[in-house]
């Protein structure tokens, strides 16, 4: 055996062995993947049948429209707008009429650069709408001053339209 075809050999065969190996676990995983995926809701399902047990949480994923984006998550949610941002606290439960009310907070941001340690404020704000189907309406208030941020529509899966502040 020549001298590259036993570089070739020792390069060949961890390899081999590496890919042999994630296969496996790939399978695996795949499996556990199908298992989990199948207590999801599917996109036909957003409205969550109404449980003895009290109200259901909005489908966690990606929920956009124009000049809004909402990226809900098990423990809250992230809100994007053109020109400010803010967080939901805790998870975002549905009634059995598919309305929901949250509390959070609201960060106005301004265009240009911001100072090294500079940090907008916060401001407490309240979201309030309904899901119907694929389509939420989001009203949200500043609850110190009742100042309406503005009411939108988002649809599940849907990437915003954002213009930020320039």
């Amino acid at each position: 055996m020549s001298s590259t075809q036993f570089i070739w050999l020792g390069f060949s065969l961890p390899l081999a062995l590496t890919l042999l190996l994630q296969g496996s676990s790939c399978k695996d995983d795949n499996s556990q993947k199908s298992k989990v995926n199948s207590t999801r809701p599917t996109a036909n399902q957003v409205n969550p049948t109404p449980n003895e047990q009290g109200p259901t949480n909005v489908p966690e994923g990606l929920w956009g429209g124009a000049g809004i984006r909402l990226q809900v998550t098990k423990e809250g949610a992230e809100v994007e707008y053109d020109c400010a941002h803010g967080r939901i606290s805790g998870p975002l439960s549905v009634d059995a009429n598919g309305h929901f009310q949250a509390s959070g907070t609201h960060v106005r941001e301004r265009g240009g650069p911001i100072r090294l340690g500079e940090s907008p404020p916060e401001q407490a704000a309240s979201f309030t709408g309904d899901i119907r189907g694929q389509t939420m309406t989001l009203e949200v208030f500043l609850t110190a001053k009742s100042e309406s941020i503005g009411k939108f529509t988002l649809t599940r899966g849907r990437e915003a339209r954002l213009r930020k502040c320039l």
